[in-house]
């Protein structure tokens, strides 16, 4: 249901099922549309610069391609960092998922959504950091969890919207949105921002 109108359309350049179902909540309508962008490593970029260069990307992309030029643009990436190290990113096997979990286990580690709003003329950015603590699990506890909760498709192997929770002992955020993808707090004010 939409509630709240904007002056242009918004189209969320993704087709991530989670942040759709994210954006719902906010009560605006928009179109998502997948970017014609791959996410691939940059030289000279840390973890965390990496993030916010996926993310407007993505909104680049998606502007030189969609017709409608009037159109506000909605990106986001997503990244773990543990560390300073390389990125997590999805794990797409149930292995890779296990050895993810087990890897954080008993750390913290941060958790980084960079959101970009592509108006015309401007781009509007944000970022939510949320500080993880993965309580310690032992390998069973991990397999059972992505048996569970399939979170192959999910940065850090867990969905805190699921059975996440009784995988951490702390989390530290601006934003507990975020965790799912998309921090609708962050969204929500670069949309009144822009008007």
């Amino acid at each position: 249901m939409t509630w709240w109108p904007l002056p242009a359309p918004l189209v969320l350049a993704s087709t991530s099922k989670y942040r759709q179902a994210q954006l719902h909540r906010l009560g605006v309508a928009f179109t998502a549309f997948a970017p014609p962008y791959e996410e691939v490593p940059v030289a000279g970029l840390d973890a965390r610069q990496l993030i916010a260069f996926h993310a407007v990307a993505k909104a680049n992309a998606v502007r030189a391609v969609y017709p409608d030029k009037s159109a506000w643009i909605l990106a986001a990436d997503q990244g773990v960092v543990l560390d300073g190290e390389p990125l997590l990113g999805k794990p797409h096997t149930v292995e890779n998922a296990v050895a993810q979990l087990l890897l954080l286990a008993g750390k913290t580690h941060e958790l980084r959504t960079h959101v970009v709003l592509d108006v015309p003329g401007a781009q509007l950015q944000a970022t939510s950091v949320a500080q993880v603590r993965v309580r310690p699990l032992t390998r069973g506890e991990a397999e059972a969890y992505v048996v569970r909760d399939q979170p192959l498709d999910c940065a850090g192997s867990y969905k805190i919207e699921c059975a996440g929770p009784w995988l951490f002992d702390a989390i530290i955020t601006d934003d507990p949105t975020a965790i799912e993808g998309l921090p609708l707090i962050a969204v929500a004010r670069l949309l009144r921002t822009a008007g």
